[in-house]
């Protein structure tokens, strides 16, 4: 077991100043938050790179220059429009060797960068161990031995998640070993060597208590990490499910569907009627404004021969249950309901598989195909509800083993990120997560969601003879079913 997480390490006094950052995954939900954020309370900085790679038949530079028009840099092109002119992007692929570089920019990349805020990975759940290997584990492995030509590096962030251990019940700001014992070189040797098909029909043997190649591959890429500390200064920062900003660069900031704001989203839409987890358990949420600042704070512990590690958690300092959570959801998108509403919210969990599976399919599949063959009927232009619940309820699968599971997760960083904010070293950032009103926030959150991914402009006036519509025809549909029942068993 290695306790060089434990070690306090004295920050590094005024990293940012002149510094050249470089930022994987920029184009992410966490990476482009950071990257605002950087651009917003830290002028000092000289530049900022980021790798964009071609996609669907658009160009590099088209990619980059629509990046740049982004909503998440509003109040940067209204207040300090000048900044963006911060950001330089290479083009490359974190998939391929030197991250597909080529000789001119790696040059450039290895001489001038002082800070790197490792973040990209692919996070579905159900990926194909292949290319999960590759993307969290080998592509870390590059980039590490990439930063071995980086004379003027200071520090290097790898953003990995607080559940690369889910073996262990309690969670500690140090690195363990794998479960079950895996050596990161054999492993990223049989990546390469082993056939695709072969890999991935391996991959339930070797994860152990993995439930999925996200966390196990980011486990192995905690390892390499680790076998790095004595070659180049390392932090890192393991957030647990990142949600919606709580502040920072705006209340309620969400541009993606991933983990558990997707599940908000569908039950404010009335898409989901029921979860399979135990309501009593904790959800460990963390603002995405949140882990940012904890992910700048970080970067100046970063010390030769140390590894300081974050938990990037709320769940030690302001505990919310899955109960609560899933109660201020259907509270918050009744009061302010999206128009992309189809049932009226409302949803229980559920710890029986059985009644799971029974509840999905009497109350959410069965809506979902009458209100389908009403739109083919009619001939309406409406999109099919059958298909989008079939891909949610796959999605509340995936995640049911974190809703059915609780870990504990140390914090001890909070008192250090404290001290930093209190003493005026970062006097633009917070962490004041056990001040957090959770009503508040999930209103935020719920506003975000309809704002930011319905992209809806509404008043809840406009909405309300919509809701209580549908409302009446929720009962309608319960009323419906307890008769039928009562028909069966009389």
């Amino acid at each position: 077991m290695d306790n060089a997480g434990m070690e306090m390490v004295e920050p590094q006094t005024d990293i940012y100043q002149d510094a050249v950052v470089f930022i994987t995954g920029a184009t992410g939900f966490v990476g482009k938050t950071l990257l605002e954020k950087l651009l917003w309370s830290f002028p000092q900085i000289k530049r900022i790179y980021m790798l964009i790679r071609s996609k669907g038949g658009v160009t590099v530079e088209e990619r980059f220059r629509v990046f740049l028009q982004n909503p998440i840099f509003e109040r940067l092109r209204a207040m300090h429009p000048e900044r963006l002119k911060k950001i330089f992007h290479f083009s490359g692929n974190i998939e391929d060797d030197n991250f597909g570089l080529n000789e001119s920019d790696r040059v450039v990349l290895c001489a001038e960068v002082n800070i790197i805020f490792h973040s990209a990975a692919t996070v579905r759940f159900n990926e194909c161990l292949k290319v999960s290997a590759r993307v969290n584990s080998q592509a870390t492995y590059n980039l590490l031995e990439l930063c071995r030509s980086m004379p003027q590096l200071k520090s290097f962030l790898y953003v990995s998640t607080a559940y690369c251990n889910p073996g262990r019940k309690y969670v500690d700001e140090q690195v363990y070993p794998t479960m079950p014992p895996v050596d990161w070189r054999q492993f990223l040797t049989a990546t390469q060597k082993i056939p695709d098909d072969y890999l991935n029909r391996l991959a339930d043997y070797i994860k152990g208590p993995h439930v999925n190649t996200y966390t196990f591959t980011k486990s192995i890429a905690e390892q390499i990490v680790n076998a790095y500390r004595h070659v180049i200064p390392i932090v890192i920062v393991r957030p647990s499910i990142v949600t919606a900003a709580y502040r920072e660069p705006y209340p309620g900031w969400i541009d993606n569907i991933q983990a558990i704001s997707g599940i908000m989203m569908e039950i404010g839409k009335g898409g989901i009627s029921s979860i399979l987890g135990d309501k009593d358990l904790i959800c460990d949420i963390i603002p995405v404004d949140f882990v940012v600042n904890a992910m700048i704070m970080m970067v100046s512990r970063a010390k030769l021969g140390s590894l300081s590690i974050c938990n990037a958690t709320s769940g030690v300092t302001n505990p919310i249950t899955w109960q609560h959570l899933g109660e201020l959801t259907m509270k918050w998108s009744r009061i302010f309901p999206t128009r992309r509403m189809i049932m009226f919210p409302n949803f229980k969990y559920r710890r029986s598989a059985f009644k799971h599976e029974l509840a999905v399919w009497l109350l959410h599949f069965v809506p979902a195909l009458l209100m389908d063959l009403q739109t083919l009927l009619l001939a309406q232009k409406k999109r099919l509800v059958t298909p989008i619940a079939k891909k949610f309820r796959q999605a509340c699968l995936a995640g049911s083993f974190f809703s059915l599971n609780e870990w504990i997760f140390k914090n001890k960083s909070r008192f250090y990120f404290k001290e930093m904010i209190d003493n005026g070293t970062f006097p633009t950032l917070y962490w004041n997560l056990d001040e957090l009103d959770y009503d508040d926030y999930v209103r935020r959150h719920m506003i975000g969601i309809n704002k930011y991914l319905h992209r809806e402009n509404f008043t809840v006036e406009s909405n309300k003879f919509m809701v209580t519509r549908i409302y009446w025809f929720w009962i309608f549909l319960h009323l419906f079913f307890s008769m039928m029942l009562l028909y069966i068993m009389f």
